[in-house]
This record gives structure tokens, C-alpha cells and sequence, in this order.
């Protein structure tokens, strides 16, 4: 069962054209690409498959990423050190669990709370389906506020996001606009059948760097509605903003930071959503990072892209897929 990802945004008709490519579920095309303001044409091009890093830094970001399960008394415990290869070798519960370990939860509005883990059902690796283990989630006062993500107590420093959803249309009609002419200007567009085809923002959010910066986090959707098959082009974005204000003295344009395309049948193609943003690590070495979940329809993994320098962004790891 495909988990929720924001509901398809209709203030959005633009046509553009979205760079895509026909994959299978396995397969994704991302990269940094050039800038869409004309003062910067450098361009940073990441591998044509995203690859699954070994990532994840324990010291940085601490053992565990843990997701909101079934409800908000309910942690699904992802073990970063395990990958696709080597998920099957995971055990079914993680030892750090034991020693009842505080978290921080966070959600897209910023950090909803403190919160000790206690380990719950155990985890499967073998067999047709796969399951990471889960914890309860326990607060001083009471039951656990909405969260979506959660790190070790001490690793995170929350990056509140804003919803399109919340702003004035005005405002809503402008960010749209910014998505849709980074989008029309990405480059490789190789999915033939989506040219020229509206596209709706199904998922978009902003939030401000510690150094000032604006970044813009979006999925971009185009749909082809065929009868026997319909399918699907989905984009997931990035965009950032320079807090120097341009020589005019108006803000400065978004650049591409990063971007992916996937396509496939629209019950089969994956659907990425923006889990929260948060700073891992402590000032001045702290490391921006979005946390991504990525939906396969029968599965599911999760994805942290991290700020490697100014307008660039990257997937620095890729947790191992569960699922059916």
C-alpha cells in the first residue's frame, strides 16, 4: 500500500518540460545541474544511478534513523550500516535499543519533542517480505506529538519547513513559478512521451539555512493518461536562494541544487516526500540535510541528501529497501 505523500497542489498548470527518463523501480537518474540564473553556468553532475552509499556517519548523525510508524507512540528503527546487500544479515533488534535511548523528533514544522525509545516488535529480513524493527516512543508528558523523523538525542538541530499549502495564493502562485522554470530548465529531458504536458507540485517546502540561504525542496508530477496504462514523470527537486540580495536589490533567483527523475507505470513508479530538514552535527561544522522517504508501492527506503557546499546538494545515503 503506497504511503501518503501531500496532496497534488492544482494551483500549478504550467507546461513545461520536465527532464525525465523511462526506469525500472530499481533505477533513478539524479544530479546537480546547472544553475537556471545566468550569472552561474557551472554544472556538477552526480552518477546517472544513485547510488547506495555507505554514507552514513555515525558520529555525525548518531546510530539510527527512526520514522514514524502506525501512529506517534511508534518508531520503525532503520539500521544505517545495513544496505541492500547486506540487510539480510541485520538482526531483529538493535542492541541500542536496550538501553533506552533519548531521541529528538522532528517533523517538517521543526522539533516536536524530546522522547525515550523502548524496543517493540522485532524486525524480519528473510522470507518474501522484509520489516525493519520498531521501538515505542515514550515522553515525560504523555503521548508523543505528530513527528515524522527522530535522531538521537544531541545529533540534529531542527530546520522548520514552510508548506505552499499555507500561503497566501499570491505567494503559493510565486513559488510555483519559481518550481516550474527551474524544471523547465533542466537539461536531458529524454522521457519523450511527457513533453509538454502540465505538471502539478504535489509536494513543496522552504526553509532557511543557518547561514541565511533559502532552500526550496519540491516533487514536480506529470501525468500521461493513457487508458490501458496510465503513467507518470516525477521530479524531485531542490533549490536554493543566496540571502545576498541581487544587484537590483530583489531577491536573487533559485538555482538547481540537485534533482531526480523517475517514470514508470503510475501504480508502480516511486513518489519520494520530504520527511523534515534538520543541521546534523554541532556549529560551525554542521551539515544541512533533508531526509527523504521514498514510496514503491509494495516498499519502501529512505534517502538523506546532504548540503555539500553552496547550491549543491547530494544523496549521501540510501537505506537499504523493505518491503514486499
Amino acid at each position: 500500500m503506497r504511503t501518503a505523500v501531500g496532496t497534488a497542489i492544482g494551483i500549478v498548470g504550467l507546461v513545461v518540460a520536465i527532464a525525465g527518463c523511462d526506469r525500472s523501480r530499481s533505477t533513478r537518474e539524479s544530479s546537480a545541474p546547472p544553475s537556471i540564473a545566468p550569472a552561474n553556468t557551472g554544472t556538477v553532475t552526480e552518477a546517472a544511478r544513485v547510488a547506495r552509499l555507505a554514507g552514513w556517519n555515525d558520529t555525525i548523525a548518531g546510530p539510527d534513523l527512526l520514522v514514524a510508524g502506525t501512529n506517534s507512540s511508534e518508531a520503525v528503527v532503520i539500521m544505517p550500516r545495513y544496505t541492500d546487500s547486506t540487510v539480510a544479515d541485520a538482526p531483529s533488534a538493535d542492541s541500542a535499543l536496550g538501553q533506552h535511548p533519548r531521541v529528538d523528533l522532528f517533523s517538517r514544522h521543526g522539533l516536536a519533542g524530546a522522547a525515550v525509545l523502548a524496543s517493540a516488535a522485532a524486525g524480519n529480513f528473510t522470507g518474501t517480505c522484509t520489516a525493519w524493527p520498531t521501538a515505542t516512543v515514550t515522553t515525560a508528558e504523555g503521548p508523543p506529538p505528530d513527528w515524522s523523523v527522530g535522531f538521537m538525542s544531541g545529533h540534529a538541530t531542527a530546520l522548520p519547513m514552510d508548506s505552499m499549502m499555507g500561503l497566501p495564493s499570491a505567494d503559493s502562485a510565486r513559488r510555483a513559478a519559481a518550481i516550474a522554470r527551474a524544471a523547465s530548465a533542466l537539461p536531458d529531458d529524454t522521457a519523450a512521451a511527457f513533453r509538454g504536458l502540465p505538471f502539478a507540485v504535489r509536494d513543496a517546502h522552504q526553509f532557511i539555512l543557518p547561514a541565511g540561504d533559502t532552500v526550496l525542496a519540491a516533487e514536480v508530477v506529470r501525468r500521461l493518461n493513457q487508458e490501458a496504462s496510465p503513467q507518470e514523470e516525477h521530479l524531485l527537486i531542490v533549490l536554493e536562494r543566496d540571502t545576498l540580495a541581487a544587484p537590483g536589490g530583489g531577491p536573487r533567483p533559485f538555482v538547481v541544487a540537485y534533482s531526480e527523475r523517475t517514470s514508470g507505470p503510475e501504480d508502480d513508479v516511486e513518489s519520494s516526500e520530504m520527511l523534515a530538514a534538520v543541521a546534523l552535527g554541532h556549529a560551525p561544522r554542521q551539515h544541512p540535510a533533508i531526509i527523504v522517504s521514498r514510496d514503491y508501492g509494495d516498499g519502501s527506503s529512505y534517502t538523506l541528501l546532504e548540503r555539500v557546499a553552496p547550491r549543491r546538494w547530494r544523496a549521501r545515503w540510501n537505506s537499504a529497501y523493505v518491503g514486499c
